[in-house]
């Protein structure tokens, strides 16, 4: 079931502003052998004290007892929160305090897949001059054009590339996040040009107008999006006392006439030690990672600036007690209720908020959420407490997706609600409840798993400067105690005239015509108050029998034993039968007490067209729909199940805590086969659906480009608008034939991983066979997925699609044929190579858009690399033209670019991230899943993919690379897509005569 997104979600979302904040766009790059010496100055040699790396042991104690001595002090670690997933017992961590103020925190793992750092500065779009709206976001981009050390304004990003790494950067209200990651090989290189952006950047005149283009080009892409807009009227009628006011994002228009010494005096200004926070991951040793920190970080500028008072409310009179009506550009009804919580609330040790937010939510029968759904007001609904601008300033927030019943009947929504809280402070949070939010947060702390070293890094430097640096994470997880007169003050503040409701949804339906526009993105809003009638009846609400206290949760796991290992680490087939075939993974070199399922559910009802997807995904909305009240207490007790519909199959994976994993795949078998939905809830599921693919038409240029690509490509994917079309089409009866007929036939995929022994395995087989596999779906029989060829010799091909969003986009599409070791090998070194001067030259020299990325993939072994571009400023065809352009000229130069000693880096590089391409279970048994059922369970690929690049020659993978990328290879498909520009550049065909109507002939004056 498709749930909606809370307001506070999207306000600490959207109000973080990246160098790449999106997924399309994130610049992840790969590694680099020789890296340019620059001399030190006297001040960072003092600091360093000794060279990074010593190779005599009793140098290196010297030199890490001198930096101890000068450069830090050890913060005793208070959070008495001792990691004990076994699989990272040699974790280390150390807490510093550097001599310049900067706070650290350093992590130690040998486990760890790359070397990671964040920095946290504790500036943000709030410390805005007036005179600069934009000006931390703009600072924010600026910090990768060079520094005075490291001059190079592409540099940084080229290392970041060699190095198989990630960088991204976001600017939030109260703080500005910038993080890193790449091959511990070159992370001590990396880690001195990252220090210089907060030592010396240079702030380059002739950068400054390029990079205004991207963030110009950044602000256009976010201009259509709806959670943006509702961000934006959000601070137009909020406090215009508080700096949340402003337009925080900055464009061409507040950021044209910038001076090069604004920008360097409001870094110096605020760009300080003393409201830093520094974090490294890495597998290099503690001492190690004291003497980089200390030796890199000390020369930050230790001065202090006055604090700026930014304690006041964010809201505003206007705002609560009313109801802001917003016209979306999508096809949606979201309602939020809002409460910014007062200091007591929002600074509260006891976090009696977030207690009440959890027994409201906790998935059970007898919720909030299953009320309204069994009445058919919601499709969904999130409950959430979460910051804005920093801890004081916290928001209660409800927000649910309406329907069209739940839109027409909001006082009824309301009412709901207000009964749901009554009964909250009537009773106050059971401590069992209070108990297991916190048992939950510490078990997922203590028994967490190692992830992408970006993704990690990010998260721990965002949510660092929360809380005091000795507690850290303690303090931000749990509660200090629980508080009844606490919680009782939290639920009595939770008042019709506190609330603040945003209601996204089209006039014609709410009836109430916006009169205003918010300045910067145009949005129409209308704002009336909450009718007094309203407000009365909420107030006067009571306890209703049918929204009850969550009982404790099933699922919440109360053993966590490891059970034996397995003689081998390489899965077991437990069963292969004409109804299915099934592994066992114990997967010895994971020791969490974690399991993973994935089945894969065939049946001739599930086909490769756009009829079966639709009706596919229908079932499974009505499955999750019954299923949500196990599914959302599971999810609470750290155990995730998702449903999704991939290769003609339904797939089903279960994550987390291994005792009780058998348990939520039990219920949800059982619940598969089970009824069918009625005719008034098939019609709630079918509205739902059409607005879902209708929206698809509201994404950015560059998606509508890429999902009709994958639709032409893989004849498995379907679009939205054939998904669309098939919808319409669906009747109840046409649904009623699908559900019965689902499992009458069927064969099973499973892989069972993890913590659980051999006989749970094949009891969970069994049991799933008993209800699924009623009679076989024989192989021969089922759907082969096909992939497309493009002929050797003609095209290159192009397609136009158009639409009504913002924006262009050109995706370019090269086909390099079918899958062989060696040449995916080849593949992934050239997509390496590829991706940072494309993005280089494209997005920064070019100006061509924000979004610009290259990539490789391999789909049912036939092998594609593409480029994309997303654009506010060029058409589609030009953009073509420029990835053509920009193709020739990498071909001319690329063994000018990519030598030999280059080529080794990357080639290194790639082979490390394969080695390490599994951190945890869950994405070992997602490998083993793909070798199982895709790879005929071959589960010696990786092997081979690594042997494969180490077999890869120099001359070999140039020679390949010039016949792939060269104009010889026609095998090239291009996707246009023709959105709307503000300002559109196109030249008008017209003929000779035409012209003289058109222009003007004047003679010299004499």
């Amino acid at each position: 079931m498709k749930k909606s997104v809370s307001f506070a979600l999207l306000l600490s979302l959207f109000s973080a502003f990246g160098l790449s904040s999106d997924p399309v766009e994130t610049v992840e790059k790969p590694k680099k052998t020789q890296l340019r010496k620059t001399k030190k100055t006297d001040d960072e040699s003092a600091a360093m004290a000794m060279p990074i790396k010593v190779k005599k042991k009793g140098k290196a104690k010297q030199a890490a007892a001198k930096v101890n001595q000068i450069a830090f002090e050890e913060v005793e670690d208070l959070s008495f929160l001792p990691l004990l997933n076994p699989d990272l017992k040699e974790r280390a961590t150390a807490k510093l305090r550097l001599s310049n103020g900067m706070e650290a925190l350093l992590i130690s793992d040998e486990g760890a897949s790359q070397s990671a750092v964040a920095v946290a500065v504790g500036a943000g779009s709030w410390r805005d001059p007036l005179e600069y709206p934009g000006m931390a976001h703009f600072c924010e981009h600026m910090l990768f054009m060079g520094t005075e050390k490291y001059p190079s304004e592409n540099e940084f990003f080229s290392l970041i590339s060699d190095y198989a790494g990630s960088t991204n950067a976001f600017t939030a209200p109260n703080r500005t996040v910038y993080m890193f990651s790449s091959e511990t090989d070159g992370f001590t290189a990396l880690l001195d040009r990252f220090a210089h952006f907060f030592i010396d950047p240079l702030f380059n005149p002739a950068n400054i107008a390029r990079e205004m283009h991207a963030v110009d080009q950044e602000f256009a892409k976010n201009i259509e999006n709806d959670s943006w807009r509702e961000y934006m009227i959000f601070k137009e009628t909020g406090s215009q006392e508080h700096p949340n006011r402003l337009f925080s994002t900055g464009n061409s228009e507040t950021l044209a006439k910038i001076p090069q010494s604004a920008l360097k005096e409001w870094h110096k200004a605020h760009y300080v030690a003393g409201k830093m926070h520094l974090v490294l991951y890495s597998p290099l040793p503690l001492s190690e990672l004291k003497q980089l920190a200390a030796g890199m970080f000390s020369a930050v500028p230790a001065s202090s600036l006055l604090s700026q008072n930014t304690d006041s409310p964010l809201t505003s009179p206007e705002q609560r007690g009313h109801i802001t009506y917003i016209k979306p550009i999508r096809n949606r009804q979201l309602a939020t209720f809002s409460w910014e919580l007062p200091p007591h609330l929002s600074l509260d040790e006891t976090k009696s908020a977030e207690a009440v937010a959890y027994a409201l939510k906790r998935g059970q029968k007898h919720s909030l959420y299953e009320l309204l759904k069994n009445h058919q007001l919601i499709d969904g609904m999130s409950i959430r407490v979460d910051e804005l601008g920093g801890q004081e300033h916290q928001f209660f927030q409800i927000s649910l997706e309406l329907t069209r019943k739940g839109l027409d009947n909001l006082k009824e929504v309301g009412l709901h609600i207000f009964e749901a809280i009554h009964a909250i402070g009537k009773t106050g949070v059971p401590s069992y409840l209070f108990q297991e939010k916190d048992e939950i947060a510490k078990l997922g702390y203590q028994y967490q798993s190692r992830q992408s070293p970006f993704e990690y890094i990010m998260q721990v430097g965002d949510s660092l400067p929360q809380e005091p640096l000795s507690t850290y994470p303690r303090a931000s997880l749990l509660a200090k105690e629980q508080d009844a007169e606490r919680i009782g003050a939290a639920t009595a503040f939770l008042t019709p005239e506190s609330c603040l409701i945003s209601l996204a949804a089209s006039p014609e339906i709410t009836h109430v015509e916006p009169d205003k526009k918010e300045k910067w993105f145009g949005a129409e809003y209308a704002i009336r108050p909450i009718p007094e009638e309203w407000i009365s009846e909420w107030n006067a609400a009571e306890t209703n029998p049918s929204i009850q206290i969550a009982p404790p949760n099933p699922f919440l796991p109360a053993r966590l034993e490891k059970v034996a290992l397995a003689e081998s680490n390489e899965p077991a087939l437990i069963a292969s039968t004409d109804l299915g075939i099934c592994y066992y993974a114990r997967v010895n070199e994971y020791a969490a007490p974690e399991a993973v399922t994935h089945l894969h559910i065939l049946s001739p009802e599930i086909g490769p067209n756009a009829k079966s997807a639709v009706l596919s995904s229908l079932y499974i909305d009505h499955l999750t729909d019954l299923l949500h009240p196990t599914l959302d207490a599971a999810n609470s007790a750290g155990l995730n199940a998702s449903f999704t519909l991939e290769r003609s199959r339904i797939h089903i994976q279960i994550a987390g805590f291994s005792e009780k994993a058998p348990l939520l795949l039990q219920e949800i078998i059982k619940q598969m086969p089970m009824s069918p939905p009625t005719l008034e809830q098939f019609a709630l599921y079918k509205e739902r659906h059409e607005k879902l693919y209708m929206n698809a038409a509201k994404e950015l240029a560059v998606r509508q480009a890429k999902e009709l690509l994958d639709s032409l490509v893989n004849q498995d994917k379907t679009t939205s608008k054939e998904k669309l079309s098939a919808l319409k089409e669906i009747s109840y009866e046409d649904f009623l034939r699908f559900h019965k007929k689902l499992f009458e036939k069927t064969y099973i995929e499973a892989l069972f991983a993890g913590n659980l022994s051999l006989k749970e395995a094949q009891s969970a087989w069994l049991d799933t066979i008993h209800i699924l596999g009623k009679k076989p779906y024989l192989k021969k029989d089922h759907p082969q997925t096909k992939i497309l060829q493009l002929p050797p010799q003609k095209g290159p091909y192009s397609i136009l699609d158009e639409g009504n969003v913002q924006g262009n986009a050109a995706i370019l599409l090269i086909d390099e044929g079918n899958f062989s070791f060696e040449k995916r090998a080849m593949q992934e070194l050239l997509a390496a190579s590829l991706k940072e001067p494309f993005f280089n030259e494209l997005r920064s020299k070019q100006k061509t858009g924000y979004i610009a990325q290259s990539d490789c993939t391999e789909i049912e072994e036939r092998l594609f690399q593409f480029f994309l571009v997303q654009s506010n400023s060029h058409e589609p065809e030009d953009l073509l033209y420029r990835f053509e352009l920009f193709l020739e000229e990498f071909n001319h130069t690329l063994a000018e670019n990519l030598t030999p000693e280059r080529f080794e880096t990357l080639r290194q590089s790639q082979i490390s991230s394969l080695k390490n391409r599994c951190r945890n279970l869950k994405e070992k048994a997602t490998l083993l899943d793909l070798l199982a059922f895709q790879h005929d369970a071959d589960f010696s690929f990786l092997e081979k993919r690594i042997r494969a690049h180490e077999s890869v020659k120099y001359d070999q993978f140039l020679a390949e690379a010039q016949n792939l990328l060269s104009r010889q290879n026609r095998k090239r498909l291009a996707v246009l897509f023709k959105g709307k520009l503000s300002s559109p550049f196109i030249y008008q065909e017209i003929t000779a005569s035409e012209l003289e109507g058109i222009g003007s002939y004047t003679a010299k004056k004499e």
